[in-house]
Protein backbone atom coordinates (compact mmCIF):
# COMPACT_ATOMS: atom_id res chain seq x y z
CA UNK A 1 0.00 0.00 0.00
CA UNK A 2 1.27 3.50 -0.92
CA UNK A 3 3.38 4.56 -3.87
CA UNK A 4 5.93 7.09 -5.09
CA UNK A 5 6.54 8.39 -8.60
CA UNK A 6 9.48 10.48 -9.80
CA UNK A 7 8.14 13.23 -12.06
CA UNK A 8 9.91 14.61 -15.18
CA UNK A 9 10.82 17.90 -13.46
CA UNK A 10 12.54 16.11 -10.57
CA UNK A 11 9.70 16.35 -8.04
CA UNK A 12 8.22 13.23 -6.45
CA UNK A 13 4.53 12.38 -6.20
CA UNK A 14 3.76 10.35 -3.08
CA UNK A 15 0.65 8.45 -2.01
CA UNK A 16 0.78 7.98 1.75
CA UNK A 17 -1.72 5.13 1.67
CA UNK A 18 -2.63 4.59 5.32
CA UNK A 19 -3.53 8.25 5.79
CA UNK A 20 -5.23 8.95 2.44
CA UNK A 21 -2.71 11.69 1.68
CA UNK A 22 -1.47 12.48 -1.85
CA UNK A 23 1.27 15.08 -2.22
CA UNK A 24 4.16 16.30 -4.36
CA UNK A 25 7.56 17.32 -3.02
CA UNK A 26 10.58 19.05 -4.55
CA UNK A 27 14.01 17.38 -4.42
CA UNK A 28 14.80 19.41 -1.28
CA UNK A 29 11.61 18.23 0.49
CA UNK A 30 9.32 21.26 0.01
CA UNK A 31 5.65 20.22 -0.32
CA UNK A 32 4.30 21.75 -3.56
CA UNK A 33 0.68 20.60 -3.05
CA UNK A 34 -1.26 18.00 -1.12
CA UNK A 35 -4.69 16.42 -1.02
CA UNK A 36 -6.16 14.37 1.82
CA UNK A 37 -9.02 12.07 0.86
CA UNK A 38 -12.02 13.45 2.77
CA UNK A 39 -14.20 10.32 2.62
CA UNK A 40 -13.90 7.81 5.46
CA UNK A 41 -15.45 4.34 5.13
CA UNK A 42 -15.24 1.01 6.95
CA UNK A 43 -14.36 -2.33 5.43
CA UNK A 44 -17.22 -4.79 4.99
CA UNK A 45 -17.72 -7.66 7.45
CA UNK A 46 -14.94 -10.22 7.22
CA UNK A 47 -12.65 -7.91 5.19
CA UNK A 48 -9.46 -6.32 6.48
CA UNK A 49 -7.29 -6.91 9.50
CA UNK A 50 -7.87 -6.10 13.15
CA UNK A 51 -5.69 -3.03 12.65
CA UNK A 52 -8.04 -1.96 9.82
CA UNK A 53 -11.14 -1.74 12.01
CA UNK A 54 -13.20 1.43 11.86
CA UNK A 55 -13.60 4.15 9.27
CA UNK A 56 -10.55 5.00 7.16
CA UNK A 57 -9.60 7.17 4.22
CA UNK A 58 -6.74 4.99 3.01
CA UNK A 59 -5.74 4.67 -0.65
CA UNK A 60 -3.93 1.72 -2.18
CA UNK A 61 -1.95 3.52 -4.87
CA UNK A 62 -2.02 6.72 -6.97
CA UNK A 63 -0.44 7.92 -10.19
CA UNK A 64 0.00 11.50 -11.40
CA UNK A 65 -0.73 12.11 -15.07
CA UNK A 66 0.36 15.16 -17.05
CA UNK A 67 -2.26 17.13 -19.00
CA UNK A 68 -0.94 15.83 -22.33
CA UNK A 69 -1.53 12.25 -21.14
CA UNK A 70 -5.27 12.94 -20.61
CA UNK A 71 -6.28 15.30 -23.46
CA UNK A 72 -9.89 14.08 -23.43
CA UNK A 73 -10.46 15.90 -20.14
CA UNK A 74 -9.76 19.24 -21.82
CA UNK A 75 -9.10 22.45 -19.96
CA UNK A 76 -11.36 25.12 -18.56
CA UNK A 77 -10.73 28.75 -19.24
Amino acid sequence: MSSAQRLPGGNTFIAEGSFGRLFEVTPDGHVVWEFVVPQFRSFGDGVGLESSAGAQNSVFRAHRYSADQIPWLGTTA
